[in-house]
């Protein structure tokens, strides 16, 4: 993990220095906020120990190589409206982290195990909770027992996960805040913007972020800095080599002062741009004021909701496919539908690995006229590496979008238009969910084969992704028992699609 503060910024908040008044830039083409009706601060230091300690959690390189939100630029402008503020008596820090990491990783792959290294990236906030390395440090940090006890921690994601995959972005948000919010802070997600954004993804972005907010149960907010950037004028906003830009950096740290305490960042002596804080302002109001319904955009983890008293299966054969299929039948051996194999279309389902790197004639088959929907997985890794090399493959290695990540697989969907029909089983998040709850599990039953109970997984979310249901019968009273591992297995499988198809943190199951 990379720890990056900026010396600039800590020297200046840790000495609690104010920022001179003279810094300000007035414009005065651009009519200044009336700060006399602003409302009373609202206290930043929520846990009352003298100190405003917020991490700000961003991203510097994109997964698809463009440009993401650097916390940087938002974390120094944000610490410079807060000392700025003349009724604010309280030593500031804030501290950005750079989630974006990668690392070189050996990996088997096929039934023979044939070994190769190459780099895995880090780009994601579901990856960042599950990245193996520090991963006890890093859940530490956010829940604030680390070297600081967070009042407020932003998040700040990759654009283009937002857009493209909604729903790991979402399990990734509602990992983080539940950590923040067992800590005592508040967690906050900003809504930001890509460098070619327009109307479309200003929509999605919107809709994705309120979805999810909405949906939290860790008193997320979100900070809509996006919606405060597709408002501005052409003369307002400006072009950068880095993401944001300055005036965007400004833009979202005066959206997250506005959010966290209530009153404009205008009011604070250090500003670069009073129009800037007003459209925070006005955004942060207008969204507030807004309770209008979403509805958050198909996507490779999306609901199928399929309502047919049978439901029909088609696969390749594969030995992968056949675990799955014998826990499908177990599934649907509990649940009101009846699962039968289909031969003539339409056929409900069909599925198959998805990695164009290795016996591309197993893959799942996309048509329309032959299949409602088509389910790809991530091939697993051979178990000579895999129950450490799987934990980093959830977003992306080597290079380019090779669908043989959880990540990878959706993003190869959305690029090679394989929407509305295809859905992605993200095999190895579902893997890092079970493992984060016993360290002791394999994902594997043999050197090569999936486990049982990541097979039983794999079919839950399938039936919940295809149904919007969840069939668990009765849970076993032997925590100890191997009935009650492949339960829990289970149900991780239910609440994983559930939380990536609606985006919401809690599922009903």
């Amino acid at each position: 993990m990379r720890w990056l503060p900026l010396t600039r910024l800590l020297l200046l908040t840790t000495l609690g220095c104010k920022a001179d008044p003279d810094s300000r830039v007035d414009d005065d083409s651009v009519a200044s906020t009336d700060t006399a009706s602003t409302p009373e601060l609202i206290s930043p230091d929520t846990n009352g120990d003298g100190r405003v300690d917020i991490l700000v959690l961003g991203t510097t390189e994109s997964v698809d190589g463009g440009a993401a939100f650097g916390p940087f630029g938002v974390a120094e402008h944000l610490a410079l409206i807060l000392v700025g503020h003349a009724d604010l008596d309280a030593t500031v820090d804030v501290v950005p982290r750079d989630l974006y990491t990668s690392e070189p990783v050996t990996f088997g792959l096929g039934g023979r195990g044939d070994e190769y290294t190459v780099d895995h990236h880090r780009h994601s906030l579901l990856q960042y909770h599950h990245w193996p390395d520090d991963m006890e440090a890093r859940h530490a940090d956010l829940e604030g027992l680390g070297d600081r006890d967070w009042d407020h921690v932003v998040l700040l994601p990759d654009p283009a996960i937002v857009v493209t995959t909604p729903g790991v972005h979402a399990l990734g948000v509602h990992r983080a805040a539940a950590l923040v919010a067992r800590g005592g802070a508040t967690p906050h997600l900003l809504m930001g913007w890509r460098t070619d954004q327009t109307a479309a993804t200003t929509e999605t972005i919107a809709a994705v972020s309120r979805t999810i907010a909405s949906g939290s149960d860790a008193g997320l907010t979100l900070v809509p800095a996006g919606l405060a950037w597709a408002a501005l004028p052409d003369e307002l906003r400006d072009a950068s080599s880095v993401h944001p830009s300055p005036a965007g950096a400004y833009l979202a740290a005066a959206a997250v002062y506005t959010r966290i305490t209530g009153t404009s960042a205008a009011t604070s002596s250090y500003t670069v741009d009073d129009a800037l804080a007003a459209a925070a302002m006005e955004a942060t109001e207008a969204y507030d004021a807004d309770n209008a319904s979403v509805t958050a955009p198909v996507s490779p983890h999306s609901a199928c909701d399929i309502a047919d008293e049978v439901i029909s299966w088609n696969h390749t054969g594969s030995s992968s496919e056949n675990g799955i299929l014998d826990a499908l039948r177990q599934v649907f051996d509990l649940a009101p539908e009846t699962l039968v194999q289909g031969v003539e279309p339409p056929i409900t389902f069909n599925y198959g690995r998805a990695n164009s790197n290795f016996e591309p004639d197993k893959r799942y088959q996309v048509d329309p006229e032959r299949f409602r929907f088509s389910f790809g997985f991530p091939m697993q890794d051979h178990g000579n590496h895999g129950d450490l090399s799987m934990r980093y493959g959830l977003d992306r290695r080597d290079a380019g979008v090779l669908n043989d990540t959880d990540l990878g697989v959706a993003r190869f969907m959305v690029t090679e238009g394989e929407l509305p029909t295809a859905r992605a089983v993200p095999i190895r998040t579902l893997f890092a969910e079970l493992w984060a709850l016993d360290p002791t599990r394999s994902a594997y039953r043999d050197a090569w084969h999936m486990h049982r109970d990541l097979d039983r997984a794999t079919a839950g979310y399938m039936y919940t992704l295809l149904t919007g249901s969840c069939v668990l019968g009765p849970e076993p009273d032997d925590p100890a028992s191997a009935a009650w591992t492949t339960w829990r297995a289970h149900k991780v499988g239910c609440d994983t699609a559930w939380t990536m198809s609606t985006l919401e943190a809690a599922s009903p199951f």
